[in-house]
């Protein structure tokens, strides 16, 4: 039978999860169909047998992958293949902080998607959303795990031959945490732990301590990223003025001796010695970090320098901070590469893997082995984890070839191993393409999707960055893609919630742009009409909501919702209020509409000499694009006080 196998020789140990990965794949186990012969070998070798076909495999990683051939060979598509991984870690840091906290289903099938493909270990990045028994305020009312929750992931994981990795952190980003007076004495700034301070000390203890009860791992991330204003609130008052690096080496020298007392060997983000030895910058062309800093990091310390940003014109940049990295004495270099899921409703996949390719040229360079794929899901996870699967197919067809792969091998792979095209899934791009259209330098994505989704219909804060010629074709033609793929067996609900998102944009996205046109010029006949399309947009931004809500259900805990329901039923009622003043206008109970009246302004207000700018907070180039980037809801939505 065509899609039927049996085994022999599988280990017990395996059975149960080579179970679940068949069912994923599409394939039963009969004992009609093929059989499958598994032995030990070194790495991954699949052939032909006269009696059917045989894996000889290294690991359970190697195993899980193979499963992921068997489609090709059931097929008669592929005869052998050889491979052996080439990464010593190759891994997921899924970011459960952020409002969207993985399910126990969500993240279960991400395990499964993992080791199909080879990974060895993920993390979950949890902030304050984890159990800490002696502090009920960690985590309050953000859907965190429970202890047993992680011993339930940890077991499961293990059972795949992954390993699940504590990802925390212990000196910044923890604002959520520290908005609470139980935390008094705890707190330098708003999202920075007090150094120097025992309390502070006795909680990071707790972290740890709890996570070792719950994971097998002896690997922990203890974060430490971007705490610009380290030593410049409650440390100051208490200690003074001091050099930024010496409180953030001090401080390092205790976590260090606390996650040795609880059995872990840290890594740590890297940004933040770059940043206080260049004046607050992480990605340098030349310099380097001085050596008495370097020599004062704890040895055994694993630095994870993270980059999201590569294009061709970066490459200089960005081999100099993997030599600048290799440079530290103590210390192992892994590196982060980014999986864009955070620039709002929309992936950017395919500039991810664009990135990642030179990237991971210049790891191959170096002989780097370690690898780490950020999903970060910052201003509430908008977009899927799942639209992450491309770039880490990326990731694993390299770890195990050693060569970057083409795009008809990623085709294939991808369609045997998720059943659906690369291309198929890139397509999930499409709401915020017409933004890449025609450059292939960026070294930031560009997001109108999300920009002109929460643009205010009278405001019109983000007017100067689109294409009002063609912004509403694109979104249909947008959506026409996506609805191609909506009743895809698996994805459909990916495709589906960013079509109906597309469907909104549609009249949307240029509403102020045609409202303000039609005011300046006195047509109270066209302004009457573009006024009659609200309530269309109204129950098209409904509809969306219900998809994304599905979308949320599908993958995440409940917890979080909230401030997506809050944001986008802030919209609606905004439109009935817009709605409200317009009608008020056109029935001679107000003079004028004040908001039309304000000139339209680019958002840096950089560019004098064309209605159009980029985002100069992050370098790219071609300036006269009509898009720009960003994410952060409160700054798209009013210029007033939120």
């Amino acid at each position: 039978m065509k899609n039927q196998i049996y085994f022999s020789g599988l280990p017990a140990a395996w059975k149960e999860s080579a179970q679940s990965l068949l069912f994923d794949l599409g394939i039963g186990l009969s004992k009609e169909g093929t059989k499958v012969t598994v032995t030990s070998g070194d790495g991954l070798d699949i052939c032909r047998t006269e009696d059917g076909i045989r894996l000889a495999v290294k690991r359970q990683q190697d195993f899980s992958r193979a499963l992921s051939y068997l489609p090709a060979f059931l097929s008669g598509r592929k005869t052998a293949v050889f491979e052996k991984c080439n990464a010593n870690t190759l891994c997921l840091m899924a970011d459960c902080s952020r409002n969207a906290v993985l399910s126990m289903d969500g993240a279960k099938k991400m395990i499964r998607d993992l080791a199909v493909m080879g990974f060895d270990s993920l993390m979950l990045y949890t902030e304050d959303t984890y159990e800490l028994p002696d502090y009920p305020y960690f985590g309050r009312q953000r859907g965190r795990y429970t202890v047993s929750e992680l011993k339930e992931l940890d077991d499961y994981a293990f059972s795949f031959g992954i390993e699940l990795i504590p990802c925390i952190q212990t000196l910044g980003h923890l604002e959520r945490a520290l908005q609470w007076k139980a935390f008094d004495g705890m707190k330098d700034t708003d999202d920075i732990l007090l150094v120097g301070e025992e309390k502070t000390y006795a909680l990071i203890d707790e972290m740890l301590r709890v996570y070792a009860s719950a994971f097998r791992s002896r690997r922990v991330n203890i974060g430490m990223d971007e705490t610009h204003t380290l030593g410049r609130g409650k440390y100051m008052d208490l200690h003074g003025s001091r050099k930024t690096s010496d409180i953030m080496l001090e401080h390092l020298g205790r976590v260090n001796e606390l996650c040795r007392k609880n059995g872990f060997a840290p890594m740590m983000w890297s940004d933040m010695f770059f940043r206080m030895a260049f004046n607050g910058r992480y990605y340098i062309s030349e310099g380097e970090i001085s050596k008495e800093v370097m020599d004062k990091v704890p040895e055994g310390v694993t630095l994870i320098y993270w980059d999201y940003y590569t294009s061709e014109s970066q490459r200089e940049r960005f081999s100099h901070m993997l030599d600048c990295h290799r440079k530290f004495p103590h210390n192992k270099t892994a590196f982060a590469g980014g999986a864009w899921c955070w620039a709002g409703f929309t992936p950017h996949a395919r500039f991810s893997v664009n990135s990642t390719r030179i990237q991971l040229e210049e790891c191959r360079k170096r002989g780097m082995k370690d690898f780490i794929v950020t999903a970060w899901g910052d201003n509430g996870r908008e977009t899927s984890l799942y639209t992450t699967l491309t770039t880490l197919l990326l990731y694993a067809e390299y770890a195990y070839t050693g060569e970057l792969p083409d795009n008809a091998r990623l085709e294939s792979r991808c369609r045997d191993t998720f059943g659906i095209g690369f291309e198929e899934l890139l397509t999930l791009d499409a709401p915020d393409a017409m933004a890449h259209r025609g450059d292939t330098e960026l070294v930031h994505p560009r997001n109108p999707s999300k920009y002109l989704f929460f643009n205010d219909p009278l405001e019109g804060l983000r007017d100067a960055h689109m294409d009002p010629e063609n912004v509403s074709a694109d979104f249909a033609d947008a959506e026409k893609q996506l609805r191609k793929y909506e009743n895809h067996p698996r994805f459909g609900y990916l495709y589906r919630s960013l079509a109906d998102l597309c469907h909104v944009l549609i009249r949307k996205a240029d509403f102020t742009v045609r409202l303000r046109g039609a005011y300046l010029a006195g047509d109270r006949d066209k302004i009457a009409a573009i006024t009659d399309e609200v309530p269309h947009i109204i129950s098209d931004i409904e509809r969306f909501l219900e998809s994304f809500r599905a979308q949320w259900k599908k993958e995440n805990k409940p917890a979080g919702f909230l401030v997506q329901e809050l944001r986008i039923g802030g919209l609606i009622q905004r439109m009935k209020g817009a709605e409200l003043r317009i009608r008020e206008y056109l029935a001679g109970e107000a003079d004028t509409i004040p908001e039309l009246e304000e000139p339209v302004l680019p958002f840096n207000g950089k560019n004098e000499t064309s209605p159009y700018t980029t985002n100069e907070d992050f370098v790219m180039k071609g300036d006269s694009t009509p898009y720009f980037y960003d994410n952060i809801w409160h700054r798209i939505v009013t210029s007033c006080i939120l």
